[in-house]
């Protein structure tokens, strides 16, 4: 018993040891294997890292190729993954580097980070290599220097794949930066029967163009790294706008003279009718930029915009009409006859412009309907004044000489007893001018051309009214071409053509865009800011037409509208006037544009901010000019007020000699009817009051009466 009690004791002893032997062999296999793993995962993440790394240099060498200059963008996990010296062709490119802490916020970002981002963007830099590991950060990154322009966003950008960089709310930074190429890493591969590969693999992929905004944002393979080497290794910035494959753009149109005209609707509601009636300048650009490029473009009026036009900033950072597509990014083009402004340019991209328009205001015009002054149109203030001096001149002359000949000559030959000479004879007709009243009144009718009733004796008076004579003449033959010409002529018409005559009117002025008063208001001029003090805005521009119709208004736009819209008025007003039951009240003046142009202003095409598509289409706009199409647009869209203005001038009244233009005539008679009968109203009181009054008087001996008082000389 005992043996085998010590039997049992031993054999327990032993299989302790050899599980304590067993467990201490397994605890080692457990830590080999896992020193292994751990060995193999470090390897690995060496080779991640060093595969990470020659990609990185191969796509930055590929960039060099393209640029000068080139902006790394790291944090402190990526800082030292590349050195440039070490790339083929660095030697050549200015570089600039930035460092984001883990925490960087761009609300307030660093002032190193925008004074680097500006230097790089001033002197052409177009290459960016962001290597960020926090996708939210580059995120952050990439929206604020976007929307403060501090990247060229038509560069090359190299950025590592994350899905936070794909969400929809980032969806038009891609529709901004499509020249990027994203490093999609892989470790693992999980095949369908459950196992896991480690292969080292990596991708390249793009971005298609354009994005769909109610998704993820796609990408696109272009490329791979495996083993050592790139799968295609051809260009992986692949141009995405030369062809767009059909794809479809929307166009927001605000209808504008003479960019987009209302033949154009046909098109934006999906009607083409073949017509060959002006559409507009810009819109035919975008047709032939649409083909160029190979896309469909998808038209729309935004809602209101009739009303709303170009729209402005309201409060609480809200906007209307193209602007407020413009921010929301609802279109790829704007038309709207956009002025390249400083303004427009903080929403929209532009093109180049692709003409100038002459901004002027749309004025009254004053009939001046003087014909009761036809006594007087002949001549001038001056002339008038310069006759009335002359008169009286030569009525005082004839005056005084025949009063010195009659005093003189005639009293030296009477004392001289000079034979043959009759005293009657000489003195025979100085009795016209030896009386101011009668000078006067004789040298007033040898002006009109009337002959005196007795020619004086006296040579000296006799030579003085020849050359009175000829001066006569020429005078009267002055007056009767120009009151012929005044009768002749249409009626003049007074206008106001320059800025200072329109701040000196009382008349209102004003305009659909807020833009044009602040230009007035910050201008150096005076008479423009008396100008902007006055300015009015007005939505409606048939009523602004209505209001310079009525005389009380001055309406400020660019003068292919002005044209298009004066053409339409006055076919209005003939319309109005053939209708007698028109309920309308004919104009009161006609409508002028004014000849001083306010300023030459750009027009360009709107784009959406930073545009990718701003290159290319600048290209084909800068075709477009130089073949002549703009200017034969423009021809177009003003062919139809040309030839109505041609019909209206034809078909305008002849300068005939009315009752209306001879009422000068008229208002002379009467004046001289009303002087006559006040003259013989005062006769009359004064025989009743002065002359039957006096007691000499005796209506029996009048002429005893006259010849002691002296009234009267017969």
């Amino acid at each position: 018993m005992y043996a085998m009690h010590q039997f049992e004791e031993a054999f327990k002893f032993y299989v302790s040891r050899a599980k304590a032997t067993m467990l201490v062999i397994l605890f080692l296999q457990i830590t080999l294997v896992l020193s292994k793993s751990a060995l193999y995962r470090e390897h690995q993440c060496v080779n991640s890292v060093q595969n990470l790394k020659s990609v990185v240099e191969l796509i930055v060498e590929e960039m060099i190729e393209r640029s000068n200059c080139i902006v790394f963008v790291t944090d402190s996990v990526y800082k030292t993954l590349v050195d440039i010296k070490y790339i083929k062709g660095s030697s050549t490119v200015s570089k600039y580097e930035i460092i984001l802490r883990d925490n960087e916020q761009f609300f307030r970002p660093r002032k190193r980070i925008q004074n680097i981002l500006v230097d790089s963007k001033a002197v052409g830099c177009n290459a960016y290599v962001i290597l960020i590991a926090n996708g939210y950060l580059t995120s952050e990154f990439l929206q604020y220097t976007e929307r403060k322009r501090l990247i060229n966003t038509h560069g090359l950008f190299l950025l590592l794949h994350d899905y936070t960089l794909l969400q929809p709310d980032l969806h038009y930074l891609w529709n901004r930066i499509i020249n990027v190429v994203f490093i999609h890493q892989y470790n693992a591969y999980k095949h369908r029967s459950g196992e896991k590969t480690f292969k080292e693999k990596i991708d390249l992929d793009t971005i298609y163009f354009p994005t769909n905004k109610k998704t993820l944002t796609k990408t696109k393979y272009i490329d791979t790294w495996y083993k050592g080497k790139l799968r295609y290794g051809n260009n992986h910035f692949i141009e995405k706008t030369n062809n767009l494959q059909k794809k479809h753009l929307r166009i927001a149109v605000f209808e504008h003279i003479p960019a987009v005209t209302e033949k154009s609707r046909a098109y934006y509601n999906k009607q083409p009718n073949n017509s060959l009636e002006a559409l507009g300048i810009e819109f035919e650009l975008i047709q032939i930029i649409s083909k160029a490029m190979n896309f469909n473009p998808k038209y729309y009026m935004p809602y209101n915009i009739l009303s709303e036009k170009w729209g402005n900033e309201g409060d609480n950072q809200t906007y209307t009409g193209l602007v407020n597509e413009a921010v929301q990014g609802k279109a790829a083009f704007y038309l709207g006859d956009l002025h390249y402004t400083l303004h427009h340019l903080n929403y929209f991209d532009f093109t180049i412009p692709y003409n100038t328009e002459c901004l002027t205001f749309l004025t009254p015009e004053s009939l001046t309907e003087n014909s009761w002054k036809l006594l007087i149109l002949p001549f001038k203030l001056y002339t008038w004044i310069a006759l009335l001096l002359t008169l009286i001149l030569g009525g005082v002359t004839f005056y005084f000489l025949s009063l010195s000949y009659q005093k003189y000559i005639s009293s030296y030959k009477s004392q001289m007893n000079i034979e043959n000479i009759s005293m009657k004879e000489e003195v025979k007709g100085l009795y016209l001018f030896t009386e101011i009243g009668n000078s006067i009144l004789y040298t007033y009718s040898m002006l009109f051309q009337v002959s005196l009733p007795n020619l004086p004796r006296s040579w000296v008076v006799r030579v003085l009214i020849g050359w009175w004579w000829i001066y006569s003449i020429l005078v009267a033959v002055a007056y009767r071409a120009s009151m012929t010409a005044a009768l002749a002529n249409p009626v003049s018409r007074v206008t106001i053509d320059t800025l200072t005559q329109l701040a000196e009117s009382s008349i209102e002025v004003g305009g659909w865009n807020e833009e044009g008063k602040d230009f007035f208001l910050m201008s150096s001029d005076l008479s423009s800011q008396e100008i902007g003090n006055k300015f009015q805005l007005i939505n409606h521009e048939e009523t602004a037409i209505e209001k310079v119709a009525n005389g009380s208004f001055c309406y400020y736009e660019n003068s292919y509208l002005l044209r298009y819209a004066r053409v339409k008025r006055q076919i209005l007003e003939k319309e109005q006037k053939k209708n007698q039951t028109a309920k309308n009240v004919p104009l009161k003046h006609n409508l002028h544009i004014m000849e001083e142009c306010v300023i030459n202003v750009p027009i360009a095409l709107g784009m959406e901010k930073n545009s990718p598509l701003k290159p290319h289409v600048d290209i084909l706009v800068r075709r477009i000019i130089e073949v002549g199409l703009v200017q034969k647009w423009l021809s177009d869209v003003m062919e139809w007020s040309k030839i109505m203005e041609i019909r209206q001038e034809t078909e305008s009244e002849k300068a005939l000699v009315n009752l209306y233009k001879l009422q000068g005539a008229f208002i002379a008679i009467v004046i001289g009817y009303l002087l006559a009968f006040i003259i013989l109203i005062g006769e009359i009181l004064y025989w009743k009051h002065i002359v039957i009054k006096d007691p000499k008087f005796d209506k029996y001996h009048l002429d005893i009466f006259y010849n002691n008082s002296g009234n009267m000389k017969l």
